[in-house]
Protein backbone atom coordinates (compact mmCIF):
# COMPACT_ATOMS: atom_id res chain seq x y z
CA UNK A 1 0.00 0.00 0.00
CA UNK A 2 1.47 3.11 -1.20
CA UNK A 3 -0.56 5.87 0.68
CA UNK A 4 1.15 9.15 -1.07
CA UNK A 5 0.89 7.35 -4.77
CA UNK A 6 -2.62 6.92 -3.31
CA UNK A 7 -3.21 10.30 -2.53
CA UNK A 8 -1.84 11.68 -5.63
CA UNK A 9 -3.67 9.39 -8.77
CA UNK A 10 -7.18 10.25 -7.11
CA UNK A 11 -6.53 14.05 -7.65
CA UNK A 12 -8.94 15.21 -10.80
CA UNK A 13 -10.51 18.60 -11.86
CA UNK A 14 -13.67 18.24 -10.97
CA UNK A 15 -16.17 18.38 -13.34
CA UNK A 16 -18.74 21.09 -11.35
CA UNK A 17 -16.26 23.63 -10.01
CA UNK A 18 -16.43 26.30 -6.64
CA UNK A 19 -17.80 29.00 -9.29
CA UNK A 20 -14.77 31.20 -9.75
CA UNK A 21 -12.13 31.76 -12.05
CA UNK A 22 -8.57 33.10 -12.84
CA UNK A 23 -5.91 33.87 -15.12
CA UNK A 24 -2.51 32.52 -14.71
CA UNK A 25 0.88 34.42 -16.11
CA UNK A 26 4.16 33.36 -16.16
CA UNK A 27 2.66 29.69 -16.05
CA UNK A 28 5.54 27.69 -16.46
CA UNK A 29 4.49 24.08 -16.34
CA UNK A 30 0.97 24.99 -14.81
CA UNK A 31 1.35 23.56 -10.68
CA UNK A 32 -0.18 26.53 -10.13
CA UNK A 33 -2.73 26.29 -13.09
CA UNK A 34 -3.22 22.84 -11.62
CA UNK A 35 -3.43 23.46 -8.09
CA UNK A 36 -6.22 26.10 -8.30
CA UNK A 37 -7.92 23.90 -10.94
CA UNK A 38 -7.91 20.99 -8.67
CA UNK A 39 -9.55 23.44 -5.83
CA UNK A 40 -12.61 24.00 -8.63
CA UNK A 41 -11.21 27.47 -10.31
CA UNK A 42 -12.15 27.11 -14.08
CA UNK A 43 -8.77 28.48 -16.08
CA UNK A 44 -9.88 30.99 -18.00
CA UNK A 45 -6.36 32.10 -19.63
CA UNK A 46 -2.85 31.14 -18.91
CA UNK A 47 0.41 32.42 -20.96
CA UNK A 48 4.16 31.92 -20.71
CA UNK A 49 6.97 33.44 -22.68
CA UNK A 50 8.24 29.86 -23.98
CA UNK A 51 6.55 27.58 -26.21
CA UNK A 52 6.92 24.54 -24.99
CA UNK A 53 5.78 25.50 -21.46
CA UNK A 54 2.57 26.36 -23.01
CA UNK A 55 2.31 23.35 -24.94
CA UNK A 56 2.20 21.69 -21.43
CA UNK A 57 -0.53 23.59 -20.23
CA UNK A 58 -2.74 23.27 -23.90
CA UNK A 59 -1.83 19.22 -23.78
CA UNK A 60 -3.41 19.11 -19.44
CA UNK A 61 -6.04 22.01 -20.51
CA UNK A 62 -7.10 21.27 -23.90
CA UNK A 63 -10.55 23.78 -22.75
CA UNK A 64 -8.15 26.44 -21.80
CA UNK A 65 -6.93 29.39 -23.83
CA UNK A 66 -3.17 29.47 -23.40
CA UNK A 67 -0.63 31.53 -25.86
CA UNK A 68 2.64 32.62 -25.43
CA UNK A 69 3.47 36.53 -24.73
CA UNK A 70 6.34 38.35 -23.56
CA UNK A 71 4.68 40.18 -20.34
CA UNK A 72 6.20 43.38 -21.82
CA UNK A 73 3.98 43.30 -24.71
CA UNK A 74 0.71 41.75 -23.15
CA UNK A 75 -1.94 44.04 -22.21
CA UNK A 76 -4.86 43.45 -19.52
CA UNK A 77 -7.14 45.09 -21.98
CA UNK A 78 -6.47 42.48 -24.97
CA UNK A 79 -7.00 39.55 -22.64
CA UNK A 80 -10.51 40.98 -20.91
CA UNK A 81 -11.65 40.92 -24.51
CA UNK A 82 -10.79 37.60 -24.94
CA UNK A 83 -12.15 35.71 -22.24
CA UNK A 84 -15.05 38.46 -21.46
CA UNK A 85 -15.86 37.56 -18.20
CA UNK A 86 -15.17 39.28 -14.88
CA UNK A 87 -11.99 37.40 -12.95
CA UNK A 88 -11.97 36.06 -9.37
CA UNK A 89 -8.08 35.85 -9.63
CA UNK A 90 -5.16 36.17 -11.15
CA UNK A 91 -1.76 34.13 -9.79
CA UNK A 92 1.56 33.67 -10.51
CA UNK A 93 5.67 34.17 -9.74
CA UNK A 94 7.12 36.64 -11.97
CA UNK A 95 10.75 36.55 -11.99
CA UNK A 96 12.39 38.49 -9.40
CA UNK A 97 15.97 38.24 -9.73
CA UNK A 98 17.08 42.08 -9.27
CA UNK A 99 14.24 44.36 -8.17
CA UNK A 100 16.70 46.73 -5.85
CA UNK A 101 15.21 48.31 -8.86
CA UNK A 102 12.04 49.31 -6.91
CA UNK A 103 14.00 52.44 -6.30
CA UNK A 104 14.74 53.37 -9.46
CA UNK A 105 13.23 51.30 -12.78
CA UNK A 106 16.35 52.49 -14.61
CA UNK A 107 18.79 50.73 -12.31
CA UNK A 108 19.06 47.52 -13.46
CA UNK A 109 20.09 45.31 -16.53
CA UNK A 110 18.19 42.54 -15.80
CA UNK A 111 14.97 42.25 -17.38
CA UNK A 112 13.40 39.41 -15.40
CA UNK A 113 13.31 41.54 -12.47
CA UNK A 114 11.23 44.18 -13.78
CA UNK A 115 8.81 41.85 -14.82
CA UNK A 116 7.19 42.47 -11.17
CA UNK A 117 6.37 45.96 -12.55
CA UNK A 118 4.66 44.42 -15.69
CA UNK A 119 2.52 41.96 -12.81
CA UNK A 120 1.47 45.09 -11.11
CA UNK A 121 0.58 47.01 -14.54
CA UNK A 122 -1.38 43.45 -15.45
CA UNK A 123 -3.45 43.67 -12.30
CA UNK A 124 -4.35 46.91 -12.58
CA UNK A 125 -5.54 46.37 -15.86
CA UNK A 126 -7.36 44.10 -15.39
CA UNK A 127 -8.95 44.29 -11.99
CA UNK A 128 -9.74 40.91 -10.45
CA UNK A 129 -10.77 40.11 -6.69
CA UNK A 130 -7.38 39.14 -5.29
CA UNK A 131 -3.94 38.29 -6.72
CA UNK A 132 -1.65 35.75 -5.39
CA UNK A 133 2.14 36.38 -5.87
CA UNK A 134 4.98 33.25 -5.24
CA UNK A 135 8.61 33.42 -4.98
CA UNK A 136 11.34 31.91 -3.18
CA UNK A 137 11.97 32.49 0.53
CA UNK A 138 15.30 34.29 -0.64
CA UNK A 139 13.84 37.29 -1.63
CA UNK A 140 12.70 38.38 2.26
CA UNK A 141 16.46 38.47 2.65
CA UNK A 142 17.55 40.88 -0.53
CA UNK A 143 19.43 43.88 1.00
CA UNK A 144 18.37 42.82 4.61
CA UNK A 145 14.42 42.53 3.54
CA UNK A 146 14.67 46.42 2.41
CA UNK A 147 13.80 44.94 -0.74
CA UNK A 148 10.78 42.91 -0.23
CA UNK A 149 9.30 45.81 2.15
CA UNK A 150 9.59 47.77 -0.83
CA UNK A 151 7.83 45.51 -2.76
CA UNK A 152 5.08 45.68 -0.58
CA UNK A 153 4.93 49.08 -0.50
CA UNK A 154 5.02 48.89 -4.48
CA UNK A 155 2.20 46.47 -4.65
CA UNK A 156 -0.03 48.23 -2.00
CA UNK A 157 0.85 51.91 -4.07
CA UNK A 158 -0.10 50.12 -7.20
CA UNK A 159 -3.04 47.99 -6.78
CA UNK A 160 -4.94 49.26 -3.72
CA UNK A 161 -5.21 46.03 -2.41
CA UNK A 162 -5.48 44.58 0.76
CA UNK A 163 -1.48 42.49 1.29
CA UNK A 164 -0.86 39.17 3.30
CA UNK A 165 1.99 37.11 3.23
CA UNK A 166 3.35 34.01 4.96
CA UNK A 167 6.39 31.54 4.20
CA UNK A 168 4.91 28.12 3.53
CA UNK A 169 6.47 24.64 3.31
CA UNK A 170 5.20 21.96 0.39
CA UNK A 171 6.11 19.53 2.83
CA UNK A 172 2.81 20.42 5.45
CA UNK A 173 0.58 20.11 2.31
CA UNK A 174 1.03 16.21 1.06
CA UNK A 175 4.47 16.87 -1.40
CA UNK A 176 7.16 14.36 -0.25
CA UNK A 177 9.86 17.05 -0.27
CA UNK A 178 10.49 20.18 1.89
CA UNK A 179 9.86 22.95 -0.81
CA UNK A 180 9.77 26.90 0.93
CA UNK A 181 7.44 29.46 -0.71
CA UNK A 182 6.38 32.86 0.23
CA UNK A 183 3.02 33.53 -0.86
CA UNK A 184 1.63 36.97 -1.30
CA UNK A 185 -2.22 37.85 -1.34
CA UNK A 186 -3.74 40.84 -2.55
CA UNK A 187 -7.68 41.22 -2.34
CA UNK A 188 -9.65 44.12 -3.36
CA UNK A 189 -12.67 43.71 -0.55
CA UNK A 190 -10.39 42.61 2.67
CA UNK A 191 -7.71 41.45 4.16
CA UNK A 192 -6.92 37.37 3.30
CA UNK A 193 -6.77 35.83 6.78
CA UNK A 194 -7.57 32.08 6.34
CA UNK A 195 -4.45 30.41 5.53
CA UNK A 196 -4.62 26.86 5.27
CA UNK A 197 -3.88 24.71 8.03
CA UNK A 198 -0.91 22.55 8.16
CA UNK A 199 -1.77 18.97 7.56
CA UNK A 200 1.01 16.72 7.60
CA UNK A 201 4.04 17.31 9.87
CA UNK A 202 7.34 16.09 11.27
CA UNK A 203 6.73 16.37 15.49
CA UNK A 204 2.94 15.67 15.68
CA UNK A 205 2.61 19.33 14.45
CA UNK A 206 -0.55 18.43 11.91
CA UNK A 207 -2.58 15.41 11.91
CA UNK A 208 -0.76 13.51 9.42
CA UNK A 209 2.93 12.21 9.29
CA UNK A 210 4.85 14.17 5.69
CA UNK A 211 5.47 11.43 3.63
CA UNK A 212 9.06 10.19 2.46
CA UNK A 213 10.29 11.06 -1.28
CA UNK A 214 10.79 6.93 -1.18
CA UNK A 215 6.85 6.33 -1.94
CA UNK A 216 7.22 9.34 -5.14
CA UNK A 217 9.65 6.53 -6.51
CA UNK A 218 7.40 3.39 -6.73
CA UNK A 219 6.16 2.16 -9.77
CA UNK A 220 7.08 4.49 -12.49
CA UNK A 221 7.57 1.89 -15.27
CA UNK A 222 6.10 2.27 -18.16
CA UNK A 223 4.88 6.05 -17.22
CA UNK A 224 4.89 9.40 -19.44
CA UNK A 225 8.22 11.39 -18.91
CA UNK A 226 9.38 8.79 -17.12
CA UNK A 227 12.98 8.43 -19.55
CA UNK A 228 16.17 7.27 -17.76
CA UNK A 229 20.00 8.96 -18.43
CA UNK A 230 22.17 7.00 -19.47
CA UNK A 231 25.14 7.70 -17.67
CA UNK A 232 28.70 6.44 -18.07
CA UNK A 233 30.43 4.25 -16.44
CA UNK A 234 32.86 6.57 -14.43
CA UNK A 235 29.67 8.93 -13.24
CA UNK A 236 27.51 5.26 -12.23
CA UNK A 237 30.83 4.61 -10.43
CA UNK A 238 31.20 7.57 -8.44
CA UNK A 239 27.53 7.87 -7.91
CA UNK A 240 27.41 4.21 -6.66
CA UNK A 241 30.13 5.45 -3.74
CA UNK A 242 27.42 8.34 -2.63
CA UNK A 243 25.30 6.90 0.65
CA UNK A 244 21.56 8.19 0.66
CA UNK A 245 21.29 11.86 2.30
CA UNK A 246 24.90 12.54 0.83
CA UNK A 247 26.66 14.97 -1.71
CA UNK A 248 28.53 13.91 -4.92
CA UNK A 249 31.23 16.41 -4.28
CA UNK A 250 32.31 16.28 -7.47
CA UNK A 251 29.11 17.89 -9.47
CA UNK A 252 26.85 18.77 -6.12
CA UNK A 253 24.63 16.47 -6.80
CA UNK A 254 22.47 15.24 -3.73
CA UNK A 255 21.50 11.55 -3.45
CA UNK A 256 18.13 11.11 -1.82
CA UNK A 257 17.22 9.62 1.24
CA UNK A 258 14.15 7.11 0.82
CA UNK A 259 13.17 7.42 4.45
CA UNK A 260 12.32 11.30 4.32
CA UNK A 261 11.25 13.61 1.95
CA UNK A 262 13.52 15.20 -0.21
CA UNK A 263 15.36 18.90 -0.35
CA UNK A 264 14.07 21.48 -2.24
CA UNK A 265 14.41 20.22 -6.19
CA UNK A 266 16.32 22.78 -8.05
CA UNK A 267 16.90 21.84 -11.68
CA UNK A 268 18.10 25.01 -12.78
CA UNK A 269 17.30 27.38 -15.47
CA UNK A 270 18.05 27.29 -19.41
CA UNK A 271 21.52 28.79 -18.35
CA UNK A 272 22.07 25.77 -16.46
CA UNK A 273 22.03 25.81 -12.13
CA UNK A 274 20.75 22.96 -10.14
CA UNK A 275 20.31 19.12 -11.38
CA UNK A 276 18.21 16.35 -10.52
CA UNK A 277 18.95 14.57 -7.99
CA UNK A 278 20.63 10.94 -7.50
CA UNK A 279 18.16 8.12 -6.93
CA UNK A 280 18.15 6.51 -3.65
CA UNK A 281 18.63 3.25 -5.25
CA UNK A 282 20.22 3.43 -9.02
CA UNK A 283 23.44 5.05 -10.01
CA UNK A 284 21.43 7.66 -11.93
CA UNK A 285 19.71 10.93 -11.88
CA UNK A 286 15.58 11.09 -11.43
CA UNK A 287 13.75 11.10 -14.41
CA UNK A 288 11.37 14.06 -14.95
CA UNK A 289 8.09 11.62 -13.71
CA UNK A 290 10.00 11.08 -10.50
CA UNK A 291 11.09 14.78 -10.13
CA UNK A 292 7.20 15.41 -11.00
CA UNK A 293 5.98 12.55 -8.36
CA UNK A 294 8.06 14.51 -5.57
CA UNK A 295 6.70 17.91 -6.86
CA UNK A 296 2.85 16.24 -6.41
CA UNK A 297 1.77 16.05 -10.05
CA UNK A 298 -0.46 13.24 -10.17
CA UNK A 299 0.48 10.58 -13.50
CA UNK A 300 -2.12 11.63 -15.90
CA UNK A 301 0.00 15.21 -15.75
CA UNK A 302 2.23 15.05 -18.68
CA UNK A 303 5.03 17.39 -19.68
CA UNK A 304 5.87 18.51 -23.19
CA UNK A 305 9.33 19.89 -25.18
CA UNK A 306 12.66 18.72 -24.62
CA UNK A 307 14.05 16.53 -21.53
CA UNK A 308 15.63 19.96 -20.09
CA UNK A 309 12.98 21.85 -20.82
CA UNK A 310 10.71 19.17 -18.93
CA UNK A 311 12.96 18.90 -15.76
CA UNK A 312 13.03 23.16 -15.92
CA UNK A 313 9.11 23.02 -15.69
CA UNK A 314 8.92 20.78 -13.30
CA UNK A 315 11.79 21.72 -10.99
CA UNK A 316 10.47 25.50 -11.22
CA UNK A 317 6.72 24.25 -10.23
CA UNK A 318 4.47 25.38 -7.65
CA UNK A 319 3.95 21.90 -6.01
CA UNK A 320 0.41 21.11 -7.09
CA UNK A 321 -0.90 19.69 -3.65
CA UNK A 322 -0.13 22.58 -2.21
CA UNK A 323 -1.35 25.21 -4.80
CA UNK A 324 -4.40 23.01 -4.28
CA UNK A 325 -4.71 24.09 -0.72
CA UNK A 326 -4.22 27.56 -1.68
CA UNK A 327 -7.30 27.70 -3.54
CA UNK A 328 -9.45 26.13 -1.30
CA UNK A 329 -8.34 28.18 0.86
CA UNK A 330 -9.03 31.21 -1.42
CA UNK A 331 -12.64 29.84 -2.14
CA UNK A 332 -13.73 29.72 0.85
CA UNK A 333 -11.67 33.59 1.61
CA UNK A 334 -13.80 34.83 -1.61
CA UNK A 335 -17.78 32.96 -0.57
CA UNK A 336 -17.09 34.19 2.66
CA UNK A 337 -16.67 31.03 4.64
Amino acid sequence: MNRYLDLLNSQRIPKKGNGLNFISLFSGGGGLDLGFSLAGFKGLYSTDIIKHFCDTIRHNFPNHIVEEHDMYELSGNYVKDKIKVDVDMIIGGPPCQSFSILGNRKSTEDSRGRLVFEYARFIKEVSPKGFLFENVPGILTVNKGKDWEDLLKFFKKETGYHLEWKKLNAVNYGAPQFRERVILFGFKEKPFNNWPELMFGLNGEAPKRVFNSGLALENVENLPNHIKRIHSDRVSTRYSKIKQGERCRVDHTDRIDESKPSGTVLVGSSGGGGRPFIHPIEHRHLTVREVARLQSFPDWYEFEGTGTSQYRQVGNAVAPLFAKRLGIAVAEHLKGK
